[in-house]
């Protein structure tokens, strides 16, 4: 059986309403380091309690997840390694949005989602059906890994389209791109959320371990 602590980056600077930097570049803020200071505390005690040992620590290649990972890293001893089926959907071109108020740049967001799902904003960002096979590419090498645990360090939006993918598997549903942007909305991860997705064989189950207000939710 494999097992996989699912995170979410904390606060980043987009998060705070800073559109400042491309989308790869964007750096925690001062509260996103403290709260990864906590998480690291809190993943460091659970994983003791629950005496796992693990096997791996994965991150997106975005920096704020690296950011994020870091007082973890630096606690274990672990390096981690960039994963680049875990990044996060950019679907807005950053010289687009750049200066623009949040409004507006929800405004073109809503937009976007009622394109093709094969539209790209720019040669530079992804479209639906890109950002569709990039979680499941990362599920097949969840798959593909040895029996264990690890810890990923991602993004709320890929963990949304995760949970989507194992609600509706492989049907048409998954394609259903206004539909999944009404989803995702309703089931975003906070900053530093953990979820647990389990692999057993074929199957694959996921569970919210951990809200950061210390809550505990099943989600699947």
């Amino acid at each position: 059986m494999k097992k996989f602590y699912l995170i979410r980056h904390a606060q980043s600077e987009s998060n705070a309403g800073l559109v400042i930097r491309e989308n790869h570049l964007i750096n925690l803020t001062e509260l996103g380091q403290a709260q990864a200071l906590t998480l690291c505390d809190w993943l460091c005690e659970y994983l003791t309690k629950s005496q796992e040992t693990i096997n791996g620590v994965f991150i997106s290649p975005y920096i704020r997840t690296h950011q994020t990972a870091l007082s973890y890293l630096h606690k274990t001893g672990f390096d981690a390694t960039v994963m680049p089926s875990l990044q996060e959907f950019n679907m807005l071109t950053f010289e687009r949005i750049s200066g623009r108020e949040l409004s507006e740049i929800r405004t073109m967001a809503q937009a976007f989602w009622q394109m093709p799902n094969d539209h790209k904003d720019s040669e530079q960002t992804d479209s639906f059906d890109d950002f569709v096979a990039r979680v499941r590419t990362a599920r097949q090498t969840f798959g593909e890994m040895a029996d264990g645990s690890y810890v990923v360090f991602g993004h709320g939006m890929w963990i949304g389209m995760l949970i989507w993918q194992l609600l509706h598997q492989d049907s048409k549903q998954v394609l259903d791109k206004a539909t999944f942007a009404t989803f995702e909305l309703t089931i975003r991860p906070d900053n530093y959320d953990v979820y647990l997705l389990t692999i057993d064989g074929t199957t694959e189950s996921i569970a919210k371990l951990r809200d950061n207000r210390g809550g505990v939710s099943l989600v699947m």
